[in-house]
């Protein structure tokens, strides 16, 4: 073999091992991951067919009308604190490759303004390794949150569960009716009565005009952002119980309009909500359970 063809063939293992050296640094073994999810109310699974007692400072009676929320910039945590990203699988229904949505209501009972479909899991892939904890966000990330609604894919074309362009979505809709009626003053200072109470989370105080093409900024994006330790994705369930963020929520008032929470900054009906959900305070909406 001359000095020219030993060269040719140094040079060619030189080059094929560089592409496995940086195969092997660069793409990672990935798998499958579905982490799943629970409505409860109270320690109790919520159905639509049930009224749920002992809700609220005030132990309220009620059945709720919609349970419904976003989950965005899902992370499976390691043991040394680590964060990995978990890539959303686009399945054209419940999830784009940047949100998902979990429904928990049945479209039937107290809940006809929903949907018969539900969905209680979040899939996608994830680097090869160990887990100890799982950190998601609550809503419907950035610019996608400013978009037209009629146009957009599923699970984001759901006109219920939108206000408006600049408003965009509602990260979460949790709504219920109160089994006695309560009175409130209206804004031109009359007493009303009504048995609804609404929890509607989004951003707010929103500038810009996406259908100008405009960046849209909010100055409360309320988006909490969720970490649960001691977490497994083989043996846990995430557990969302209703009761537990509205536990410290007056329910049978709603001052001064009687919408309950619709995310106002000064709204104080949404003061320990806020809280509960985790913007302001330790959150105490979601926490474990086994599968």
């Amino acid at each position: 073999m001359n000095k020219l063809m030993i060269c040719g063939t140094l040079a060619s293992i030189a080059t094929l091992t560089g592409c496995l050296g940086s195969d092997d640094d660069n793409n990672a073994i990935q798998r499958d991951v579905v982490i799943q999810f629970a409505g409860e109310v109270n320690g109790q699974p919520f159905s639509c067919a049930d009224t749920y007692a002992g809700l609220g400072t005030s132990s309220a009676s009620a059945v709720l009308t919609d349970y419904r929320l976003y989950l965005n910039g899902v992370n499976l945590i390691d043991a040394e604190g680590n964060r990995h990203p978990v890539t959303l699988k686009n399945d054209g229904a419940w999830q784009t490759d940047e949100v998902a949505l979990l429904d928990f209501e049945t479209g039937d009972g107290s809940c006809t303004s929903g949907t018969p479909a539900t969905n209680m899991v979040v899939s996608g892939t994830v680097d090869e390794g160990d887990y100890t904890g799982l950190e998601f966000n609550v809503g419907v990330p950035g610019q996608t949150n400013h978009q037209d609604s009629t146009s957009a894919p599923s699970p984001l074309n759901i006109s219920g569960l939108f206000w408006r362009w600049q408003s965009g979505y509602k990260h979460a809709r949790m709504d219920l009716k109160l089994d006695t009626p309560y009175n409130y003053t209206d804004k031109d200072g009359a007493t009303q009565s009504t048995q609804s109470w609404f929890l509607h989370l989004g951003s707010t105080d929103c500038s810009g005009d996406p259908t100008l093409g405009e960046t849209v900024t909010c100055a409360n994006p309320n988006r909490p952002t969720i970490t649960l330790n001691d977490f497994n994705i083989e043996a846990n369930k995430v557990i969302v119980d209703y009761g537990k963020l509205m536990a410290t929520t007056n329910l049978s008032t709603s001052t001064p309009y009687p919408f309950g929470c619709m995310s106002g900054a000064t709204d104080p009906d949404c003061v320990e909500i806020f809280k509960n959900i985790g913007l302001t305070g330790d959150q105490t909406l979601f926490g474990k359970g086994s599968l």
